[in-house]
């Protein structure tokens, strides 16, 4: 008999409702956090065993530590389940993940528990590091503005010498501690590009996608950690959809209102929008490109989206084929374009 078993985890405690294929809930637990007990208890359950948690920090090890103990596993999108969250606790969340799971109603996020998640990890960290640094250039930035001098450019990240011109000794006190700051995580940063290139160099399509303009070591690795496996992806126009670079049509009774961006993966929406940003300061073919699109019409903004969705494609097409990039191809066909 089918089992659909929901867990709502957490770092200290996972809780579990087990529901039969006639949705009645036949068992419930509340287990500690700890791998082999959770096996304990699945293994406990009876039946044909399918499980579902919500993706979140421990994704990655429960679905290594458990995937081998069910016959079906999702890691589900936590967005996509807010409307069934009226009452908010374990036992209720874990209730409405098993019946969601036996309706089917459920989107689930990729993983595989490949070496890929681990360089997905190190990506996130790097992410984290590179995030923190641009919180703090902007408190340290502000600084200057809120005492009327000018803090244009990166130049005054490099100069410390600048923090004299602020009128007041608190301010100069603040600016000097964030610019201790910055050249820690600048070397903290350093590090994880050391990292991420030499585990790089284990992932051959790191080096394919590199030969596409404006991609290099750091947004190749994102690219990889975050795609995991291109075969997932039926067609570019899927892709698109992950990335955040398309806009969804809302349609009713034949009328047409308007359209909305859907859920996108921010940081492949990141990584082809700048890619997209450099290899318009050069001359090459995605370069011809943009300016054949902005002949016939097409405004700047649309014309660096569709060289977004272009490279998106590309980076896709050399996954699936693992061949490296060929610019003669880019404009083969003008329907390609998005």
């Amino acid at each position: 008999m089918d089992k659909y078993i929901g867990m709502d985890a957490h770092s200290s405690i996972c809780v579990f409702s087990v529901v039969d294929k006639n949705g009645t809930e036949v068992s419930q637990a509340k287990i500690a956090t700890n791998g082999l007990l959770l096996i304990e208890y699945i293994r406990s359950i009876k039946g044909v065993k399918k499980l579902v948690f919500e993706e979140c920090e421990l994704s990655a090890w429960l679905f290594e530590t458990l995937h081998g103990e069910v016959d079906e596993l999702i890691v589900c999108n936590p967005t996509r389940n807010q409307q069934y969250k009226k009452a908010k606790t374990d036992k209720l969340d874990a209730q409405n993940l098993a019946r969601l799971l036996r309706g089917g109603f459920l989107t689930p996020v990729y993983h595989d528990g490949s070496k890929t998640e681990h360089l997905r990890a190190l990506m996130s960290g790097y992410q984290d590091i590179a995030d923190t640094g641009v919180s703090i250039k902007n408190r340290y930035k502000s600084l200057f503005r809120k005492a009327g001098l000018p803090a244009r450019g990166s130049k005054v990240y490099g100069d410390e010498s600048l923090l004299e011109d602020l009128p007041r000794p608190d301010q100069r006190f603040v600016g000097h501690s964030f610019y201790r700051l910055l050249e820690a995580l600048e070397k903290e940063r350093e590090q994880y590009v050391t990292a991420i290139k030499t585990l790089g160099r284990t992932f051959p399509e790191i080096k394919l996608l590199k030969t596409i303009p404006g991609i290099g070591d750091i947004q190749a690795a994102k690219i990889v950690s975050q795609v995991i496996s291109a075969q997932r992806f039926k067609d570019k126009h899927k892709f698109w959809s992950y990335c955040g670079l398309v806009r969804h049509r809302m349609e009713s009774g034949g009328h047409v209102y308007g359209s909305r961006r859907g859920w996108g993966n921010r940081i492949l929406k990141c990584v082809f929008k700048m890619a997209a940003k450099s290899v318009l300061t050069g001359e090459n073919e995605l370069r011809a490109y943009y300016d054949e699109l902005r002949a016939k019409g097409t405004s700047d903004k649309s014309a660096r989206s569709a060289v977004s969705r272009k490279l998106a494609a590309i980076a896709l097409g050399i996954l699936k084929t693992r061949r490296p990039y060929d610019e003669t191809l880019i404009l083969r066909r003008a329907e390609q374009a998005g």
